[in-house]
């Protein structure tokens, strides 16, 4: 009887007024939760949040994601045709609450309300979720019920209904909770965050065919160019192009290890360092502590590793780029230095387009596929907040980044692929600063040395002015600073002037190393230097627990001291590491440093510090119920992100990078247009570096230098 009048009733309002076939579905479902109970309908309750979780004063209730699955598995009563008249479609709707009329509410209410209130000191007042950014209010600042308490819960709604509806069933179902307390619920949905089986959402768009077909090409190539490695006759010539793109020849350089000594002018602890601070790198990028992670001791984690002194290396994972920063200044100035002591002159417009497109096609590559298809490729209850976010951002900035001005042109907003700052300000530097001292070295050392040395002190002289003028922290923080009145990624954390500083240290590491500048030390001085370095290495990452500490009362001008000081001093750090390695006083570091297996790793490192944060977001973003953070947590995301990111790693090395960078030197004369099939353990041809993330080989008859840099 009852599904008789339901169906009389739904045929005559859809027939009446279609849009309305959600208010039927959501009166079918309120119809199929009474006597009997429809299994369909039970489900999308199961599925849905119905009341507060356990443990809301630790922030349990911040995401509360339902049975994701489950709702999608939902298939509503069957039509007239026999098809069901729709399916499960999960939905996120952010918490709110209004007074019902006419009452008081109820102690037990507002109790609720108020543990729900101090569950975090700053709550969410809202997000834009096209560009990621999240808006707070404090908690002291809510005074009535139509503010935002928590965050998001689920809701499992009939797919035919929009957000209109969806609120509607998040309402009701949260209702038969809260309404016991005189409260009403409010909620409002996060319509990015919907989505059924078979909503469009996952088809593929232009762009994404372009990529898959683009994607099949390059995989074709490869195929096809191993096969020919292998059937060419030895006694004839193959195009050097083809081998570019051999498996067989790229595979065996890329596992290739020395065998000999090394020979001068080579720099082989730079491969150490360069893996080391990858690791650095996607170790921070790993930790599973910010607000889009559904942890149930999300406040006692926020509030307990920071001010864990263990957790300095994690909080001060930003000098791991100033390594890079090094890195790539000590290799864009020692290459043209050590060329020109073989006559070869520096030409600037051949330097300004090699290094452009040697960094490129791989970096394109990873851009057009966020663009497309990664978003396409999953789902999840958070998908749209970790995974679509930055997809979104690439599909409308992608132009920003390839030509290198992502953090000038609308930063934060126009962020596509979260790492890639570092490449948009290592190229700044290369085609601005950059320039001016390889020619002043070449021409003039002292003019150069001289430039060197203005340059970092204005570097230094910024950090310190900025810090000083706006309050700012005294280095990267994860809390922010009350008393600050400047934003610290703009003016600090993204500013090539200021992130230059590592750069020039590495610039000036170069001209001791291409002159061959060192001094005699017995071992008691080697040790007291090592002792003196490793000190002030240690004293510069471990006093980012300073802002943490409970008592810290924030003084302006040591933080302003500490901003301008200690990027370069890292630099000089680094660059002491560098140096007493080269020279013979590197003893176990360099041995560690300079171990062999680190080479395949050094090769693929620009590569992988590509795909490491999309690779862990991918995993993130399925997440499909409440975690609860601890260290081992965090090593465990930590270790499955190196070994989940070495196969599109290796990928994009061996069907991107490595073809192109053996074409670029064929393009600029680096190499004949033709090659023998011979084993790749004769010598590459002649190449330059250009990035602390790109590796390549420098070799001819007198001496060697390797340049591989992350």
């Amino acid at each position: 009887m009852r599904g008789t009048l339901y169906l009389i009733f739904g045929l005559g309002v859809v027939l009446a007024d279609p849009s309305t076939r959600c208010s039927v579905d959501i009166l079918a479902y309120q119809i199929g939760l009474s006597s009997p109970i429809q299994p369909w309908a039970l489900k999308m309750l199961d599925s849905s949040t119905k009341q507060p979780p356990d443990g809301i004063l630790q922030g349990a209730a911040r995401f509360q994601l339902g049975n994701y699955d489950e709702c999608l598995a939902v298939r509503g009563p069957l039509s007239n045709n026999g098809v069901p008249r729709f399916k499960g479609k999960f939905c996120r709707a952010q918490l709110g609450f209004k007074q019902a009329s006419n009452k008081t509410i109820d102690p037990k209410g507002q109790l609720i309300l108020n543990q729900m209130r101090l569950a975090q000191e700053r709550i969410v007042k809202n997000m834009d979720f096209r560009t990621g950014t999240v808006n707070y209010v404090e908690t002291n600042q809510l005074q009535n019920l139509s503010d935002d308490v928590l965050a998001q819960w689920a809701v499992c709604s009939p797919s035919s209904c929009n957000a209109d509806g969806v609120k509607r069933m998040a309402d009701f179902n949260l209702g038969l909770f809260f309404s016991q307390f005189n409260l009403e619920v409010d909620t409002t949905v996060i319509e990015n965050s919907c989505y059924y089986e078979d909503d469009g959402s996952k088809d593929l768009d232009t762009g994404s065919w372009l990529f898959l077909i683009i994607f099949i090409i390059f995989n074709t190539i490869l195929v096809f160019a191993t096969i020919c490695d292998y059937v060419w006759p030895k006694d004839k010539e193959i195009h050097v192009v083809v081998k570019a793109f051999s498996l067989r020849a790229n595979l065996r350089d890329l596992f290739k290890l020395p065998t000999k000594s090394v020979p001068p002018g080579q720099l082989p602890c730079l491969h150490g360092l360069r893996v080391f601070s990858l690791c650095w790198v996607v170790l921070i990028h790993t930790q599973p502590v910010d607000y889009f992670n559904p942890h149930i001791n999300f406040k006692s984690a926020v509030k307990t590793y920071p001010y864990m002194w263990t957790m300095a290396p994690i909080l001060h994972a930003a000098l791991s780029v100033d390594t890079f920063f090094v890195l790539s200044g000590l290799l864009t100035v020692y290459v043209p230095l050590m060329e020109q002591k073989k006559g070869r002159k520096f030409n600037i417009f051949k330097y300004f387009v090699y290094r452009f497109i040697r960094i490129t096609p791989p970096f394109a590559m990873m851009i057009f596929y966020l663009a497309t298809v990664h978003k396409r490729l999953s789902d999840g209850p958070l998908w749209d907040l970790i995974v679509e976010s930055e997809t979104s951002r690439c599909e409308q900035y992608w132009w920003v980044s390839l030509v290198y001005i992502q953090n000038f042109f609308k930063p934060g907003e126009s962020v596509c692929l979260n790492q890639g700052w570092y490449l948009q300000v290592d190229m700044q530097l290369a085609f601005v600063v950059a320039p001016f001292v390889i020619i002043a070295m070449l021409k003039r050392p002292k003019i150069g040395l001289a430039l060197l040395g203005v340059l970092s002190f204005g570097s230094v002289a910024l950090a310190f002015y900025y810090t000083l003028a706006f309050n700012l922290h005294m280095t990267n923080a994860v809390t922010p600073n009350p008393f600050s009145t400047g934003d610290f990624g703009k003016l600090i954390y993204l500013n090539p002037a200021i992130r230059a500083a590592p750069y020039l240290a590495g610039m000036i590491l170069a001209y001791l190393l291409a002159n061959k500048i060192t001094i005699k030390m017995n071992k008691i001085w080697v040790l007291i230097e090592w002792l003196l370095n490793t000190a002030m290495c240690l004293a510069i990452v471990y006093m980012i627990v300073i802002p943490y500490n409970v008592d810290y009362q924030y003084e302006h001008v040591s933080a302003a001291f500490f901003a301008g000081l200690h990027r370069f001093a890292w630099g000089v750090g680094i660059s002491f590491i560098i140096w007493a390695c080269t020279n013979g006083y590197g003893g176990v570091v360099n041995s560690i440093l300079s171990w062999k297996y680190f080479l395949p790793l050094s090769k693929i490192s620009f590569c992988a510090y590509l795909v490491h944060i999309d690779v862990n977001l991918y995993h993130l973003g399925q997440t499909r119920a409440n975690t609860y953070y601890s260290s081992f947590r965090a090593v465990c995301e930590f270790l499955s992100t190196l070994v989940m990111m070495l196969p599109p790693a290796t990928w994009l090395y061996l069907a991107v990078d490595a073809p192109c960078q053996t074409i670029i030197r064929v393009v600029f004369g680096k190499a004949a247009t033709t090659a023998k099939k011979v084993s790749v353990e004769e010598e590459q041809p002649k190449g330059q570096d250009i990035n602390p993330v790109i590796q390549e080989q420098v070799k001819n008859e007198e001496d060697v230098v390797e340049i591989k840099s992350e």
